[in-house]
């Protein structure tokens, strides 16, 4: 790697920090995008795969990567509590705590030298939802990045509809992909994904005059190469960042 893939502790959350030597940037842009990206624990190196994909294709851009493990999956990445779909595991519907230890921990930590910045959430499965609620959720965020997001979540598509009838004012940035084998399960409410995440991209970025998006779809099933999905959407918004 060029730069230190840095690890460290967050009030009591591990949180991976790459921070890009280059100084010219992108296009004259200026504000520097900070990604915040939801892993699993022990992910360091899905983490540097993820930066030596970006680095071997960005020879000049200023941004941050920070990827903070979560211990819950499940609760950590749920906007509301649901019963299990496989198994016995339900979702505790703790994604607001997961937001406000963001907002109040890792995002003054991950930002305490920078001034402007522009903010993307990212994330794969559950915490791809998580990504999308939290662009929803909050406007201290000029995109997302969601990657085989578990759009499937129930009451998913009601909570979108309300969240993409409230204006934006500057540009935004969505980034959404799939891969195309993953709506065909015998689940029937997973099989939903494919449908939910087309709807989902229309309602968030075709139906909105400030937000460039993307839908893009992947070959392969659920779980072919969740790292390198996740670096072609972060490479996907530093290349459209134009602000």
């Amino acid at each position: 790697m060029k730069n230190e893939l840095k690890t460290v502790t967050i009030q009591n959350k591990t949180c991976h920090i790459y921070k890009s030597g280059d100084t010219k940037g992108i296009g004259g842009m200026h504000r520097l995008p900070v990604f915040y990206w939801g892993v699993g624990g022990d992910s360091r190196e899905s983490v540097e795969v993820v930066v030596s994909y970006l680095e071997e294709r960005i020879l000049s851009a200023d941004f941050i990567l920070a990827a903070y493990e979560s211990e819950c999956w499940n609760d950590d990445f749920s906007p509301w509590a649901a019963p299990p779909v496989f198994g016995t595991e339900a979702f505790g519907g703790k994604a607001g705590d997961t937001l406000k230890w963001l907002a109040q921990y890792c995002i003054p930590y991950v930002e305490a030298k920078e001034s402007e910045i522009a903010r993307f959430s990212v994330g794969y499965s559950l915490a791809g939802l998580f990504s999308l609620w939290v662009y929803c959720e909050c406007d201290a965020f000029a995109g997302a990045v969601s990657c085989s997001g578990s759009l499937w979540y129930r009451g998913w598509l009601d909570y979108v509809q309300k969240a993409a009838a409230v204006g934006r004012g500057r540009r935004q940035y969505v980034y959404l992909s799939l891969g195309d084998k993953e709506e065909k399960t015998r689940n029937k409410l997973m099989a939903t994904v494919g449908d939910n995440t087309r709807k989902v991209y229309a309602m968030l970025c075709e139906n909105q005059q400030n937000v460039k998006g993307i839908l893009e779809w992947n070959q392969g099933g659920h779980f072919s190469e969740p790292d390198v999905r996740i670096a072609k959407g972060i490479y996907w918004i530093l290349r459209q960042f134009d602000v």
